[in-house]
C-alpha cells in the first residue's frame, strides 16, 4: 500500500494546526471520553510495562502518556499544536511535553522502548514520514502502536455523507491525505508494513460515543473536530439547513428509549515491532 500524502502539505499543515490550537479543549470535552476507550488496548498492543521509555506522538491532551505513567512507565509526549500541549501538562505533570513535527522528530535513534500514536497520523500532511520517524526512534525490538478510527463505524463520518447527499463538497479546504487510510484492518497492516515494520498485526476495538441528543452531536463536531467541522460550517442557506436534517434523520436509529445516542466508534488499532 502507498501511503497518500497531502499534495499542499505546508497549506494543510497550518490548516490542522491551526484548528487543533482552537479545538483541542473541545476535542477532549467531545470525543476525549471515546479516546480514552482505546488508551488501555494500545497499550496492551505496545506492551507497556513499568520502567519502559515511552514516546506519545500526537499526544493531543495526553491520555496515553497518562495510562503509560500508570503502568510505571517514563514517558515523552510530542504534539504540533502549543494548545494540545498546554493540556497535556496540565492533565499529566508527570510526563515531559513539548511541542514539535512528528514528522521530523528531534529525538535521537533508538530513544525509546515503545512509541504510541493515538488517532494522529490522519491529521499529519505526510503520515509515511511520520512512520519512518516512529520507527527511527524506535529501540531494536522495540514497539509501536497506532490507532485510526475504524472507516466502517466512525460515526462522525455521517457529517460526510450528509454533505454528499445534500451540501456542497468542494468548500475549499487544503488537500489532505486519506481520512481512512489505515482505517481497516487490511489497510492497517499494509500501512505499517509499507513503512518497515515487523510482526504487524491490527485489529478492532468496539466502542460507544454516548450523548444527549442530536443538537449536542452537531455541536461536538463543530467544536471538536477540524475537518469536520470546517466542511459542516461552511455549509450554508437552504443547504445548511438540509445537511443538518439528514444528519438528525440519521442519528434516530441509534437513539434510545430514554432519549440518549449512543453511537458506535470503533477504532483500528495496529502494531509493529522495529527489527532487531
Amino acid at each position: 500500500m502507498s501511503i497518500e500524502r497531502s499534495r499542499e502539505p505546508e497549506r494543510f499543515g497550518a490548516f490542522e494546526l491551526s484548528g487543533w490550537d482552537d479545538k483541542i479543549g473541545g476535542y477532549d470535552a467531545a470525543l476525549g471520553g471515546v479516546a480514552r476507550q482505546t488508551v488501555q488496548p494500545m497499550l496492551d498492543a505496545a506492551g507497556i510495562t513499568a520502567g519502559m521509555r515511552v514516546l506519545d506522538l500526537c499526544c493531543g491532551p495526553g491520555m496515553l502518556a497518562a495510562g503509560a505513567l500508570a503502568r510505571g512507565a517514563r514517558v515523552a509526549g510530542l504534539d504540533f499544536s502549543k494548545a494540545a500541549v498546554t493540556l497535556a501538562r496540565k492533565l499529566v505533570p508527570g510526563a515531559e511535553f513539548r511541542q514539535g513535527d512528528a514528522q521530523a522528530l528531534t529525538f535521537a535513534a533508538a530513544s525509546f522502548d515503545a512509541v504510541l500514536c493515538g488517532y494522529g497520523v490522519m491529521h499529519l500532511s505526510d503520515p509515511g514520514a511520520a512512520l519512518a520517524e516512529m520507527l527511527r526512534v524506535l529501540r531494536p525490538g522495540g514497539r509501536l502502536a497506532l490507532s485510526a478510527w475504524d472507516a466502517e463505524g466512525a460515526s462522525f463520518a455521517l457529517v460526510h455523507e450528509a454533505v454528499r447527499a445534500r451540501g456542497r463538497v468542494d468548500v475549499g479546504l487544503p488537500h489532505g491525505p486519506d481520512f481512512f487510510q489505515f482505517g481497516t484492518r487490511e489497510r492497517m497492516i499494509a500501512g505499517l508494513t509499507n513503512a518497515g515494520f515487523a510482526a504487524v498485526a491490527a485489529y478492532s476495538v468496539a466502542q460507544e460515543w454516548r450523548l444527549a441528543n442530536e443538537e449536542r452531536y452537531i455541536e461536538s463536531i463543530l467544536t471538536g473536530t477540524v475537518r469536520a467541522s470546517a466542511i459542516l460550517a461552511a455549509q450554508s442557506g437552504p443547504a445548511a439547513a438540509s445537511v443538518r436534517d439528514y444528519i438528525v434523520e440519521q442519528l434516530a436509529r441509534f437513539k434510545t428509549p430514554g432519549g440518549e445516542l449512543v453511537l458506535p466508534m470503533p477504532a483500528i488499532i495496529g502494531s509493529g515491532v522495529r527489527s532487531p
